[in-house]
């Protein structure tokens, strides 16, 4: 019942899902928390006047992420209506990236990871976009530019611009040395007038430990959480069977998707050794995830044959993340 609710085409979802992000956010409204910061990890150029107004305001900020997140869920979307990688007409991807992102009680807050999934998206647009474009120069320079500015919000998303280089390697039959050179150069303005501000303004030196402390400060946020255990145990089953299933159906699709859901997997390969062995990340590292495997598991639960196992793998998800939002569980984030 829930799945087929969830995964029709029907113009509720406009109400549908902005409920459920709600719904499943209620919490961080009625118990507002800030989120434990490492030192430097909110000091980025791009985010710092957001952590200033985060100091003022707790709700407001909790505010803007949910805003983002139903914003996002959109913009998910919009990709496979534009791009048609699964081949049916369907908003079950912005609710499964809803419940997957909302499973993590810890990130119901404003974070720079947000702005980094949305202009990782603008870059997936781009590289999407170059498919069949004989002269894909634009959108070359921009899916570089997109991931710098992304990355002047949250600094790990600095170790995805190689999906540029990748992702023309998958949708050009040919790669243009203009196409990686334009890429680059995208990549080093943004960063270009970020160094030039900072010693303009004689903060080179902070720079560089904020950079520092983003690369090398440790959080343990599996150690100690069962709760969080369990739910990524669930996340893997699902991850797992998606993964089966599209490598059944791999022959049947057009060449174009099989193009796309390349990319989506190594943008799910990026954000997992970005997850496991870049040792500030914590949670966050699972919304970075949750774009590649909201696809993956969308595809698996609108084409499999029988329905019956869908609607409970479904159920069981969307019960899971329920009681992880009200159920009486401890969460230890470090």
């Amino acid at each position: 019942m829930f799945l087929k609710l969830f995964k029709s085409a029907h113009a509720y979802h406009f109400f549908l899902i902005p409920l459920l992000a709600a719904t499943l956010w209620s919490r961080s409204f009625l118990e507002p928390t800030a989120y434990p910061f490492y030192q430097g990890e909110d000091q980025m150029l791009l985010y710092r006047p957001v952590a200033w107004l985060l100091t003022k305001d707790l709700l407001v900020g909790n505010a803007i992420a949910l805003l983002m997140l139903i914003g996002l869920s959109f913009l998910i979307i919009r990709l496979n209506i534009q791009y048609s990688f699964i081949r049916i007409r369907t908003y079950l991807p912005a609710s499964l990236f809803v419940l997957i992102t909302s499973g993590l009680l810890l990130m119901h807050t404003l974070h720079p990871v947000y702005f980094a999934v949305l202009f990782l998206l603008l870059a997936i647009d781009r590289l999407f976009g170059a498919y069949e474009n004989k002269k894909p120069h634009s959108n070359a320079f921009d899916s570089g530019a997109f991931i710098a500015i992304g990355s002047l919000f949250y600094l790990n998303l600095i170790f995805f611009f190689p999906i540029t280089w990748i992702g023309f390697a998958i949708i050009q039959k040919q790669v243009n040395w203009r196409e990686v050179v334009l890429s680059l150069i995208g990549f080093i303005i943004p960063w270009g007038f970020a160094v030039s501000y900072y010693a303009a303004t004689n903060q080179l030196e902070n720079l560089l430990k904020v950079l520092e402390m983003n690369f090398y400060s440790h959080n343990m946020f599996l150690r100690n959480n069962l709760p969080l255990q369990i739910y990524l145990g669930l996340l893997i089953v699902f991850t797992l069977l998606g993964s089966f299933f599209l490598l059944g159906q791999y022959d049947e699709k057009k060449i174009s998707s099989r193009k796309y859901f390349l990319i989506f997997f190594w943008i799910f390969l990026i954000a997992l050794a970005v997850t496991l062995f870049v040792p500030s990340v914590s949670q966050e590292g699972i919304i970075l995830l949750a774009i590649p495997l909201t696809y993956l598991i969308s595809n698996y639960l609108v084409f499999m044959k029988r329905q019956v196992w869908g609607e409970l793998l479904f159920t069981l998800l969307l019960l899971m993340v329920a009681w992880l939002q009200f159920g009486k569980n401890e969460w230890i984030p470090f």
